[in-house]
């Protein structure tokens, strides 16, 4: 019987959680000696991510992006090193914003020496860039561009000044449209999930617009509009940064990265490129589209595993939806716990759990390899 193929999807921006994964941290070496090493390359700044990334909810520290984005980056990398050391590498990885920089550094693109400084890297990067703000829409990208009147494309205006949609449907009026300046569509999570991000009263001004039009809204922990044209400065500074680290071509066997950004395997000469990783910070994520992909040209046959590595499983929740998921022909695996029993023993737990399906899924196609 053929192998089902792994695929890791890893977390970005907006799915920080309090205590992340920290269930592993002290439960399973393979997790912790990546953690600690990336606190420990950090000195004083590492200490205060690490009681910062321990600390129970609420904790608004995490809202901010010079403690948010250093954790995500290290906690994705530690659970891609465990999910390898116990099990096997992941064949493919697919990693949501900063996850997919956690990715790159699974597969050997990144030293993962460097975690501490890339974090650090990254950070400075965003300094000055002002504020904004990620806002999640339960809508797909067409209907939010027919009610806002489109994402600096225009739209048709009608006699009374009203601007009006495919179906001619009266939407955002040119006043309206002008206080969106600035907002744009930073990323496609799911069929009718879709990010927005701007600067602060260009999203408050959507925000109101969407809600008046019974459209569900929640604002997402960020203090930037990542993925937007606002961080087109600190995208340059970035891939700046990242030259000095000496991106180079993937490791043969440690798995393909397959970019949220163009939504095929990263090619070789595009893993060389800083500008390629920088860029990413101000170009949207088509994350579910991605993943659609994979899941129509592999998901039936041999089938696919995903290795939903989010603290709230928002990852692999469209995935569920998809007709190869919903036959069985694939499968999510947590690898975490989720709501009251996240960040605590039972992380260890479901993290076991999925190794014991990694396992099985070797025995059952002729590798006996036994994982403990």
């Amino acid at each position: 019987m053929e192998r089902r193929r792994s695929v890791l999807l890893l977390p970005g921006q907006g799915a920080q959680r309090e205590r992340m994964a920290a269930g592993l941290y002290g439960a399973r070496e393979e997790f912790t000696a990546p953690m600690d090493e990336f606190f420990g390359r950090l000195g004083t700044t590492g200490a205060r991510l690490r009681s910062a990334w321990l600390r129970p909810a609420p904790n608004p520290e995490l809202d901010e992006s010079s403690v948010a984005q250093p954790l995500l980056l290290a906690v994705g990398h530690a659970l891609g090193r465990a999910v390898g050391t116990a099990a096997e590498p992941p064949a493919l990885l697919l990693g949501h914003s900063v996850g997919e920089l956690a990715a790159a550094c699974l597969v050997g693109v990144f030293d993962p020496a460097d975690i501490g400084a890339l974090a650090a890297a990254r950070s400075r990067a965003l300094e000055g860039t002002g504020h904004g703000g990620m806002l999640a829409v339960a809508a797909p990208e067409g209907q939010l561009a027919e009610e806002l009147g489109g994402f600096g494309d225009g739209a048709a205006v009608g006699a009374d000044g009203t601007d009006v949609g495919a179906n001619g449907v009266a939407v955002a009026g040119v006043a309206e449209r002008a206080a969106f300046a600035g907002v744009a569509v930073a990323a496609l999570n799911g069929p009718r999930q879709t990010v927005l991000a701007g600067p602060r009263e260009a999203l408050a001004a959507v925000e109101q617009h969407l809600r008046d039009r019974g459209i569900l809204v929640r604002a997402l922990r960020s203090g930037h509009a990542f993925h937007s044209p606002v961080m087109a400065g600190a995208a340059l500074r970035f891939a700046e940064a990242l030259a000095g680290f000496g991106p180079r071509a993937p490791w043969a066997a440690a798995g393909t990265v397959v970019s949220t950004r163009t939504g095929v395997a990263v090619t070789e000469d595009q893993a060389r490129d800083p500008h390629f990783w920088g860029g990413q910070l101000a170009a949207p994520v088509r994350y579910w589209p991605a993943l659609r992909e994979l899941l129509d040209t592999l998901g039936r046959r041999p089938g696919l595993l995903l290795l939903d590595g989010s603290a709230d499983r928002s990852l692999s929740a469209p995935a569920r939806h998809h007709p190869a998921v919903r036959d069985g022909a694939s499968e999510v695996v947590p690898l975490l716990a989720v709501g009251r029993d996240a960040g605590g023993p039972a992380d260890a737990r479901v993290f076991a759990e999925a190794l014991h399906r990694l396992g099985e899924q070797r025995d059952h196609t002729g590798d006996h390899t036994v994982v403990s």
